[in-house]
């Protein structure tokens, strides 16, 4: 509607025209005399005639006003089904949250918190998307999924996005069932020097490939990179194969097989936290929910990764 003719001003009519009284209208309507008078004098010009016969003690109806009566309660009327009919179409929305992955890295925790979190938001429609770190960043940016569970995002601006640790994870080696040091409780990199390494490109995990490769020209050696996998599942087929041993977060012990082993290695220091981001600004209520529910598990996640 334009002009003075709003629901505002129809409320106003409608009430002096049920009440025959300006001052009664007034009080109805939770508001003073001249407000009430002002309404009706603007709708009055707007349609170009007068709307009510004003007497020393009520109003009356003017035809012009009769007319337009039942169609001011009508628009009311289709007003409030308006409301209601989006009030109810809001109440029923399903929400989307679209997720972003490490697959190994949240393999034995992931379908558990996501579980429960989807039979307590069932409202909530949850979309997995197995993602690399790099891959998660652009998507971040680019607002393709609303969460991502990640290692570390230096790249991504902790003004725009909120980073929260999960789990820490460290460095162990994957050697084949029967090699000589399977049943050692730990090794040592020296023990490992004239190893075939089979690891991701420098490209892929740059932190953790200078990290090994300095410690190893520390005590006199190079690592022998034969092969690069394409994923953790080729890293654990290569060496449950024998093509070679490989140095990975321990995570990788989810969904090794049984013919190979994880140690860890007495040398290495190096960290591994997993983090989930998202950004400030669009923080809805079903991410703040999953938020919640991963902080409040991550000690749990912890554990369950050390124990296990």
């Amino acid at each position: 509607m334009t002009g003075f003719m709003d629901i505002k001003t129809l409320k106003t009519f409608l009430s002096v025209a049920k009440l025959k009284n300006f001052s009664a209208a007034a009080r109805e309507l939770n508001t003073v005399q001249p407000t009430v008078s002002r309404h009706i004098s603007d709708l009055e010009n707007e349609l170009g005639t007068k709307l009510f016969l004003r007497t020393t003690h009520q109003v009356e109806l003017t035809a012009a006003g009769e007319v337009l009566l039942p169609e001011a309660r009508a628009i009311l009327a289709n007003d409030l089904r308006v409301k209601e009919l989006v009030g109810k179409a809001l109440e029923s929305k399903e929400s989307v949250l679209n997720i972003g992955y490490l697959a190994t890295a949240c393999s034995f925790f992931l379908p558990k918190l996501l579980g429960d979190f989807s039979s307590n938001n069932s409202k909530v429609t949850t979309h997995l998307f197995e993602m690399t770190a790099q891959e998660q960043k652009e998507a971040l940016i680019e607002n393709k999924i609303d969460i991502a569970f990640s290692r570390r995002q230096p790249q991504l601006d902790g003004r725009i996005f909120n980073v929260e640790k999960i789990y820490t994870d460290k460095l162990v080696a994957i050697l084949p069932a029967n090699h000589a040091l399977a049943s050692s409780e730990k090794v040592s990199l020296k023990d490992l020097a004239d190893e075939k390494f089979i690891l991701f490109r420098r490209t892929e995990w740059s932190e953790m490939y200078e990290h090994i490769t300095l410690l190893c020209q520390e005590r006199g050696f190079s690592l022998d990179v034969t092969f690069h996998p394409d994923n953790m599942r080729h890293l654990i087929t290569s060496v449950s194969s024998g093509l070679g041993v490989s140095i990975a977060p321990q995570c990788i012990k989810f969904i090794a097989d049984k013919n190979c082993v994880c140690k860890p290695i007495e040398e290495v220091s190096l960290v591994l936290p997993l983090y989930i981001y998202y950004k400030r600004d669009k923080m809805s209520e079903p991410l703040g929910h999953l938020v919640s529910n991963c902080l409040s598990h991550a000690q749990d996640i912890q554990t369950m990764l050390v124990d296990n």
